[in-house]
């Protein structure tokens, strides 16, 4: 049973610098990997950051963390460094960076090891995409209702938004993260206002600009990826 333990514990999470990603996962007891889902990132040079419930032999995951181009098929190791403490690591970006408009798959094989030398219990695997920051095909859909007696206050709601893993999002000058979906009451003065898209761990993904001007629905406006 402790031996059990301890494979459960070295089970890791990826997060996104600048983006405190992530999500919910799932994992299908006839896979033998994690899959953390998919994300869309604008930096050719991305790092990535790895946090495990343990300390990572950072030479054992040297060998064992691969970068798969779903678009042209090439294969590449990546390297690793220490991050911020003892169970943060840092995978590196291939020589040359990520290619635009190219997807991608992550994969950080079960044979790596923590310092005590225990293997992880499945290989863990992330899909992502690199996309421009801006004209990148994400947008949001979104109805406003500005009040007939007092222009100033505003129903403002965010409906869909085609970035995966969007679920929620927040309104410049309101403090109030909204499922998407719900509505938002404020009061503004401006004709628009810009909207924070996240995920369901508080990741900012992206931001849009809203025109609040006056009572519209089904508006979609396009999204600008975050760092």
């Amino acid at each position: 049973m402790k031996r059990i333990m301890k494979k459960v514990a070295l089970i890791l999470t990826l997060v996104v610098i600048l983006c405190v990603s992530y999500n919910t996962f799932s994992i299908s007891a006839e896979e033998d990997f994690k899959n953390m889902g998919t994300k869309v990132i604008s930096n050719v040079n991305k790092i990535w950051t790895v946090e495990f419930t343990s300390p990572a032999d950072i030479d054992s995951l040297n060998n064992n963390i691969r970068i798969e181009d779903l678009t042209d098929g090439s294969i590449s190791n990546l390297s690793a460094s220490q991050g911020e403490d003892e169970n943060s690591v840092e995978i590196n970006p291939p020589s040359g960076g990520y290619k635009l408009s190219h997807n991608y798959k992550l994969v950080i094989d079960k044979s790596s090891k923590s310092k005590k030398q225990e293997n992880l219990p499945k290989s863990v695997v992330l899909y992502f995409n690199v996309a421009s920051k801006e004209n990148n095909g994400y947008t949001i859909s979104a109805n406003v209702e500005v009040s007939p007696i007092i222009d100033i206050a505003k129903t403002i709601t965010i409906s869909a938004a085609n970035l995966p893993g969007v679920s929620k999002y927040k309104i410049e000058g309101s403090n109030n993260l909204c499922d998407i979906g719900k509505s938002v009451f404020l009061f503004v003065a401006q004709d628009t206002v810009k909207v924070y898209l996240y995920d369901n761990k508080q990741n900012l993904l992206g931001t849009s600009t809203l025109d609040v001007s006056t009572t519209k629905n089904n508006i979609s406006t396009d999204i600008t990826l975050a760092d």
